[in-house]
């Protein structure tokens, strides 16, 4: 079968640049830390356009350590989208927080309408999720956040690369969180995440909360948690970024090639990108009504296929006690029809989608 995400191709590729980094950290005995996790920092810095990068152990620790920076306490609300992946609301959760959830727009991107609907005296914040490579709508999101007097923490798990109006995922609020996970457009080989922002203030919060809450004088001003990169990680990543930009030319031109053959099928709808947006296509995302038909036959044809994702969160059972949530979902009709509509496609920069897009195109239009 076909992988969905190439990443033994990947590392064929780049195998002596990749070992010679391992091998490097091993030698020097610097494992947590030190010039490969600094130089990793930097690079996020210098290429989304923020001041301050804080490595730390995974996406959801770079949720949770975000959220936690900004103050969240329990019982404040927090909006997240109901389309996306579990850690975006389950970090709100862990900290006491009650999720409440938005409903989307056909783009796959939270709607600021259905943001302001849920607001009340209880929010605090909004969390705004850059759904399969695309940044959401900042300008909207953070007029109504100032109306109201919210934080926007920009989840960019999925975005690092993309540009919204010229300026890079990960530098379109006051503070974001990212996952370098393997399967990620910009990926490590292991669990890896980072929180970016301009802003000192809130980096120190984020610094102290990772390190169990130590300050700079070497006290414990808080309670903590232990979340930092290892430096075998941030010399993997190091060595991935110097071929990243050419990496995501290749997924843009794959997705062309998915977006011309799904415009000419009668039934389907490509990814839509909003105006002044850059996407770096961390899924391709298709829209089908008869999905349950169609997958089987790309299956049959060793087409590989994912669903992201088959059911909204307001509809997961861990969800369930919290009071609105049965309420948020009444409203969130694009959420719950989307669930049961989407499936992505290989995109990855070393699949051969030119060969795919024919067997596709030989399945659905015999």
């Amino acid at each position: 079968m076909i992988p969905f995400v190439n990443l033994s191709a990947q590392y064929k590729a780049y195998k002596e640049e990749i070992d010679a980094a391992i091998f490097s950290v091993l030698e020097s005995g610097t494992l947590i830390g030190g010039p490969e996790v600094q130089n990793f920092e930097n690079i996020l810095c210098k290429s989304t356009g923020v001041s301050e990068a804080i490595s730390c152990a995974s996406g959801t620790s770079a949720l949770t350590l975000a959220l936690a920076a900004l103050g969240l306490e329990p019982g404040d609300e927090v909006i997240v989208p109901d389309f996306t992946f579990v850690a975006t609301a389950d970090a709100v959760a862990l900290l006491g927080g009650i999720p409440r959830f938005a409903d989307i727009g056909l783009d796959f991107l939270i709607s600021p309408s259905s943001v302001e609907e849920r607001i009340s005296s209880k929010t605090v914040g909004i969390i705004a999720v850059d759904l399969f490579g695309q940044c959401a709508n900042y300008k909207a999101l953070q007029a109504i956040a100032q109306k109201h007097g919210l934080w926007i923490l920009e989840d960019a798990a999925q975005s690092i690369g993309a540009t919204q109006n010229g300026k890079g995922a990960g530098s379109l609020s006051t503070i974001a969180a990212t996952s370098f996970y393997p399967t990620k457009p910009f990926g490590a080989y292991g669990d890896a995440g980072a929180i970016l922002t301009s802003d000192k203030a809130l980096a120190a919060q984020v610094r102290m909360y990772a390190s169990h809450g130590r300050n700079p004088e070497d006290h414990y001003q808080t309670i903590g948690t232990n979340s930092r990169l290892d430096a075998l990680q941030a010399a993997i990543l190091n060595v991935k970024h110097a071929h990243f930009a050419e990496e995501l030319l290749r997924r843009q031109k794959n997705a062309a090639t998915y977006s011309a053959l799904f415009s000419a099928i009668p039934g389907f709808e490509i990814p839509k990108i909003s105006e002044g947006n850059t996407s770096i296509y961390a899924q391709y995302a298709v829209t089908c009504k008869d999905r349950e038909a169609v997958l089987p036959k790309l299956s049959k044809a060793n087409v590989p296929t994912r669903i992201y994702y088959n059911s909204p969160l307001s509809a997961e059972p861990c969800f369930a006690r919290f009071e609105k949530t049965k309420e948020d979902a009444r409203s969130n009709t694009n959420a719950y029809r989307l669930s049961k509509e989407v499936f992505c496609l290989p995109v990855d920069a070393f699949t051969d989608v030119q060969a795919l897009a024919q067997t596709i195109k030989n399945v659905l239009l015999p």
